[in-house]
């Protein structure tokens, strides 16, 4: 199967074919759980519905995610190629490197800065909206709000590949003027966080038997096997990242299930 490619006004668009396991399990989860619970008098197909159309706004709040990196990359001379939504979230494939610590920094904490915004106007929208909004939309608002601000929280956990390891690199390398010492204290913290999420993801399954303990679980193994920060010249950064396949992937994920 093959990824499709489109345009967002600068860099190219492209859907890895592994997002659309990410569809059906955002849209299975929640017409078969949340909505459900949340007004249990309706049809199934609106449960479906709804949660198609939840998912599919949880793409694209991985894609603003995406744009705020590209944006401040751009801001610092550093240019984009292309948006690749996976499994875990999503990708920006940069062609260069950060010219100094504070852009890398700025460049590392837009996409959350943008994920914990746009979090917040669901938020504001639900609760402001509510008396006039039926379960299922306000559900629905609430749930893409959360899942925004722990897409924000879980990018900016500070090891590498994550978004929180480049700041930690950013961090070292201002403070020391080594950008290699960067490098791999944020890879010695990236091994740190993908044991703890593999650990916590397993505890979650066994005692709670939660769709988000296997996420974990996969997003600490994929952590542990793309410890190493992308190579000049051809970067990836983001909330989330396909395997590597050449230099190096930048990992992260959606959401809660």
């Amino acid at each position: 199967m093959r990824a499709r490619e489109g345009r967002t006004g600068g860099p190219r668009l492209r859907l890895h074919p592994s997002s659309a396991v990410t569809v059906v399990v955002l849209t299975s989860t929640l017409a078969l759980g949340l909505l459900p619970v949340t007004a249990a008098d309706r049809a199934p197909a609106w449960y479906w519905l709804g949660g198609l159309a939840v998912a599919l706004a949880f793409l694209a709040c991985v894609v603003v995610h995406e744009v705020a990196h590209v944006l401040a990359a751009r801001r610092h001379g550093v240019g984009t190629e292309r948006i690749t939504l996976w499994l875990l979230g999503g990708v920006a494939e940069r062609d260069s490197e950060a010219p100094g610590p504070r852009a890398d920094a700025v460049i590392a904490v837009a996409g959350p800065a943008a994920s914990v915004l746009t979090g917040a106007v669901f938020w504001a929208v639900a609760l402001v909206a509510q008396p006039m909004l039926a379960p299922v939309p306000l559900a629905s608002l609430l749930w893409l709000g959360t899942a925004n601000l722990l897409l924000a929280l879980v990018a900016l956990l500070p090891g590498s590949p994550l978004d929180g390891g480049r700041l930690v690199r950013a961090l070292v390398w201002a403070r020391t003027g080594d950008r290699a010492r960067g490098e791999r204290v944020a890879r010695r913290c990236g091994r740190v966080i993908g044991v703890l999420l593999l650990a916590g993801g397993a505890v979650e399954v066994i005692l709670f038997g939660q769709f988000v303990g296997i996420w974990l679980s996969v997003l600490g193994w994929l952590v542990l096997g793309t410890r190493t920060l992308p190579a000049p010249g051809r970067e990836r950064v983001a909330a989330g990242g396909p395997p590597p396949t050449g230099r190096s992937a930048a990992v992260g994920g959606p959401g809660p299930a």
